[in-house]
């Protein structure tokens, strides 16, 4: 039994009797826990914050279905909000990955070819097709955010702000005050470096993850 969670069942019980001092002790349990969690699986602090907050909404509205699932009662409602955190944060890179996606095929018709990953993206399987399990997609998101960390600054920089906050090249170079020119070399050069690093497996999944 984990000392920190003492009482965390008591507060549960009384949340869902509806007694309003509970829910703020929940919070004040878990939301420190959940955020940790959540920070390794969706590197965007905003993100994580958003869906920290979804989490805790999807708990109040099913709080009456809770149930035991182990012989202690405190871990299991930590289990169990995990359990809701996880769902909220693959729902949010699933929805994520598909805005990307979409952005990959715009860059396509435009005729885009300072990306490579660009034409993988129609080829490649989705996250759905590849069947992976959540926590593999966890894992592959870890080292998708590991091959970006690798790039030299510069281009760490651009690949995140264009790919994974969904800025334009010309939005970067006004960001970065440089050269549009400059900023897509950069792109070019730090997704030849991400091509070798990921197996073609996993290439698109930089799309996805944050």
């Amino acid at each position: 039994m984990n000392p920190q969670l003492a009482g965390l069942y008591d507060s549960m019980e009384r949340y869902i009797d509806g007694d309003p001092r509970a829910y703020a002790e929940i919070y004040d349990t878990l939301s420190g826990r959940l955020r940790g969690f959540l920070h390794r699986l969706v590197s965007n602090r905003e993100a994580v914050d958003d869906i920290l907050q979804v989490t805790f909404l999807k708990a109040h509205l099913a709080r009456e279905r809770f149930s035991l699932r182990n012989n202690d009662p405190d871990a299991s409602v930590q289990a169990w909000y995990f359990a809701i955190a996880r769902n909220a944060a693959m729902d949010h890179l699933r929805k994520h990955y598909r805005k990307q996606r979409r952005e990959v095929k715009r860059f396509a018709a435009e005729g885009d070819d300072l990306d490579p990953m660009a034409k993988l993206a129609d080829q490649r399987p989705t996250i759905e097709e590849l069947g992976l399990d959540r926590e593999r997609e966890a894992e592959i998101i870890k080292r998708v955010q590991a091959a970006i960390a690798r790039l030299p600054a510069g281009q760490r920089e651009v690949v995140e702000l264009h790919k994974l906050q969904g800025m334009s090249m010309a939005d970067i170079a006004a960001r970065l005050e440089i050269r549009e020119g400059a900023v897509r070399v950069r792109a070019h050069r730090a997704y030849k470096a991400l091509a070798k690093w990921l197996a073609p497996s996993l290439l698109l999944l930089l799309w996805w993850a944050r």
